[in-house]
């Protein structure tokens, strides 16, 4: 993604999403994480955090706090979040796909 053309699609405290003007490719920052996604991956990757609920999904981790770990298209990358972070981020992903799809429609006109 270092030569898109980036444009940010959603951007609120510590995430950030983008989709370069050139290729389509989307980037999702949360925190200090970033994934790159093509719009099948996005989309599949957004469905998925709709279906997951932290109290069902949550694990008891070392430090003695629960997490909830989240899947990634590539097998050997997850993230582990605290159940505040897990609700941001799944709201976070909610809104970038609404502006997402306000910005393609506005475009079509």
């Amino acid at each position: 993604m270092s030569s898109c053309q980036a444009e940010i699609i959603y951007q609120i405290e510590d995430f950030v999403f983008t989709r370069c003007q050139d290729c389509g490719r989307m980037g999702l920052m949360y925190k200090q994480a970033m994934i790159a996604f093509d719009e099948l991956n996005f989309d599949a990757f957004r469905r998925y955090m709709l279906r997951l609920d932290f109290e069902q999904e949550k694990y008891p981790f070392f430090d003695g706090l629960d997490r909830v770990v989240i899947e990634t298209y590539h097998p050997d990358v997850q993230f582990t979040l605290l159940e505040e972070e897990f609700y941001r981020l799944k709201a976070c992903v909610i809104e970038a796909n609404i502006n997402l799809q306000l910005i393609d429609a506005i475009r079509k006109m």
